[in-house]
């Protein structure tokens, strides 16, 4: 898998010209890639943008999560008032928190009686890896749609012009 310290960046096969994100000890086309000095002009995303198209993670979902991160541990009323939402909305971005493995779900025993849910931040190192290793993956499904629809607009591309060379050729016969 490649030395620990190798750098991850965007390198350009000498082959092919395809781009990839890898380390300098990556291959394509079993040649050694080329940093790629190309630049794309594109605005850095901030964390809201990446946590909403990656992790389908809204503004306030980031809200509670500050909280929780703020807080050893919360129940639903706790994050309700600190947060200024209805107990509905907190409880359904704690579920989707607690889906993505940002947050966990216990359920206690009141001392007067019944059952409490209290939600507790995970670790922010494993989080960190966690969200890390969905982003490369969301990157690398990102990467294969890219390479799909190439595909497929080269050959509407090379239908289209075939297409066009029969209208030309009927044109011709009249």
């Amino acid at each position: 898998m490649g030395t620990p310290n190798a750098e991850v960046a965007v390198y350009r096969c000498g082959s092919c010209g395809d781009y990839a994100l890898g380390t300098d000890e990556s291959t394509c086309c079993d040649v050694e890639p080329i940093a790629a000095d190309d630049t794309v002009p594109i605005d850095s995303p901030d964390e809201a943008e990446v946590m909403g198209t990656v992790f389908d993670v809204s503004e306030t979902e980031l809200e509670i999560c500050r909280q929780m991160m703020a807080m050893e541990e919360a129940t639903i009323r706790e994050l309700t008032e600190a947060v200024d939402r209805d107990r509905s909305v907190v409880t359904r971005h704690l579920d989707h928190l607690v889906e993505l493995g940002v947050v966990e779900k216990q359920s206690r025993v009141r001392s007067s009686g019944g059952r409490v849910n209290v939600y507790t931040h995970r670790p922010v190192d494993a989080v960190r890896r966690q969200f890390k290793l969905g982003l490369v993956t969301w990157t690398n499904e990102a990467l294969d749609l890219v390479d799909d629809l190439s595909a497929e607009k080269a050959e509407r591309l090379v239908d289209s012009t075939a297409r066009g060379s029969e209208r030309i050729a009927v044109e011709d016969d009249e």
